[in-house]
């Protein structure tokens, strides 16, 4: 095999389905496509080979084996001609029956016929490397496959246009600018290092520092949307904690009977909440118990509420939640990150009831002196759905609170970018305090070289072959 085989992998997810797609890039793409594939009928009539067919363009026909000429599959080929396609070489993509033995046949005939298999990531890392992307936009295509919500699709979709990009460039080039003129200050000390020079430069900077610091904090909503916001349910036995797990999942997932101590282990759900990736954790019921595998989920229990982005605690009247130790303990747990306090089942009562049983628990919360620790009360029933969608509405404000004060329109959902972006805000803000307190020019430069660095490894401007390996060996293989 010559080092410019051209590469190949099945775009389309393993299983049985409809169709598949098998795509394939590299110089002779082209002509590997010819060894094994016969054109029946194409979009542009008088041609008769893969290589002869213009850009843009399909053709219906037949995937032979070359060595008996036995068809393998009926299928449609589609030709993308460099530079204008995914990858910027030349590409074709086969679009056929997606079973596993036909999908696994024509990889095989292309293979023995000069393609080779590719890699993690290579059709993506083919279009940074040949500029049809930046790196910031190759990393946004598996948030894109990935996103489990309307909103994280927003996001990865806004990435992948361009926009971090876009921004980064803006603000590299003001850096740029600013350190233009520090090295013309350098050079010619005697006609251009004068107060307001000085001056203007190092407003500069603090402007690009705040625009590098609110870039920044939009991680807090970002982080979410690709981690997803862990919401806990806890409570007492027999609560109502399962069955809430199922009314907001949407499915029967957890087991539900009156026996208390039915979930003796924490059961996590991914699902999504108002546009919101969320992750529901449904744990053992609190209480003090000899049964030792009931202990140690009650162990596990806290050990989730630790990591709780929002506490759910649920109390139903049907029991008696007369002690609350257990709230006391979990709400210390927390930290400063708030509780959600639902009177679950109050279908049971009457509205008025419920009303007064939480204002109850809420005064009784007050004497603990914990009342700060409760985001809002609800009283709901999983079994009508009365205030369920008030939680889901709970969700997705304590979600937009996140963003108070920051650019909704572009998200940074990598924890990558938000190092770099607050690496060089911290340079940034170095370098002007640099100037201001009448320090030597040259240090300044020196700190605005670094955050210029820093801003580069994030579109992939300055940016390590060894980096570039560890991003897209994260990559599925056929992407």
């Amino acid at each position: 095999m010559v080092p410019e085989s051209p590469y190949c992998a099945c775009a389309t997810p393993p299983g049985i389905g409809g169709i598949a797609v098998i795509r394939m890039s590299g110089r002779y793409s082209f002509d590997v496509a010819d060894r094994i594939f016969k054109i029946l009928r194409s979009t542009a009539p008088t041609v008769q080979s893969v290589r002869e067919m213009p850009g843009y363009t399909s053709a219906f026909g037949r995937i032979t084996d070359p060595k008996d000429g036995a068809i393998i599959d009926e299928c449609v080929l589609t030709v993308f001609r460099a530079p204008h396609s995914y990858t910027g070489d030349d590409l074709v993509e086969i679009s056929c029956h997606g079973g596993s033995a036909v999908r696994q046949e024509i990889l095989r005939v292309l293979i023995e016929n000069g393609a080779r298999a590719a890699e993690a990531g290579e059709f993506t890392r083919s279009a940074f490397l040949s500029g049809k992307i930046d790196l910031s936009q190759a990393e946004s295509v598996m948030d894109v496959i990935s996103a489990e919500s309307t909103l994280a699709l927003r996001a990865a979709e806004t990435q992948l246009l361009g926009a971090l990009r876009e921004q980064i460039g803006k603000t590299s080039a003001e850096l740029y600018g600013v350190f233009a003129k520090l090295e013309m200050l350098i050079e010619f000390p005697e006609h251009e290092e004068k107060p307001e020079n000085i001056e203007d430069a190092s407003e500069r900077l603090t402007t690009s520092a705040t625009q590098l610091r609110a870039l920044a904090r939009t991680y807090t909503q970002g982080r979410i949307l690709k981690e997803k916001m862990n919401v806990v349910l806890c409570g007492i036995p027999n609560s109502g904690k399962s069955s809430l797990l199922n009314r907001l999942a949407g499915y029967d997932r957890a087991i539900v009977t009156p026996i208390a101590g039915t979930t003796r282990d924490t059961l996590e759900v991914d699902t999504s909440v108002e546009g919101i990736p969320v992750r529901l954790i449904d744990t053992a019921g609190l209480r003090d118990t000899m049964d030792t595998v009931e202990r140690i989920g009650v162990s596990k229990a806290f050990d989730a509420i630790t990591e709780a982005d929002l506490l759910l605690w649920l109390i139903s009247p049907e029991e008696d939640d007369g002690d609350l130790m257990f709230f006391a303990k979990a709400a210390g747990a927390l930290g400063s990150r708030k509780v959600g306090l639902l009177v679950s089942k109050s279908d049971l009562i009457s509205k008025a009831g419920a009303e007064e049983y939480l204002r109850n628990l809420f005064s009784s919360i007050e004497k603990l002196g914990l009342s700060d620790k409760i985001r809002f009360g609800r009283a709901i029933s999983s079994e009508t759905r009365e205030g369920i969608g008030q939680v889901g509405a709970e969700i997705r404000s304590m979600y937009d609170e996140l963003g108070q004060g920051v650019n909704r329109s572009l998200l940074l959902t990598n924890s990558r970018h938000y190092d770099r972006v607050s690496r060089a805000a911290d340079r940034v803000d170095e370098a002007a305090a640099v100037l201001a307190d009448g320090q030597p020019a040259e240090i300044a430069c020196t700190l605005i070289r670094s955050a210029l660095d820093a801003l580069g490894e994030i579109t992939g401007d300055r940016v390590s072959e060894t980096l570039v390996d560890e991003i897209f060996s994260r990559f599925c293989i056929g992407k």
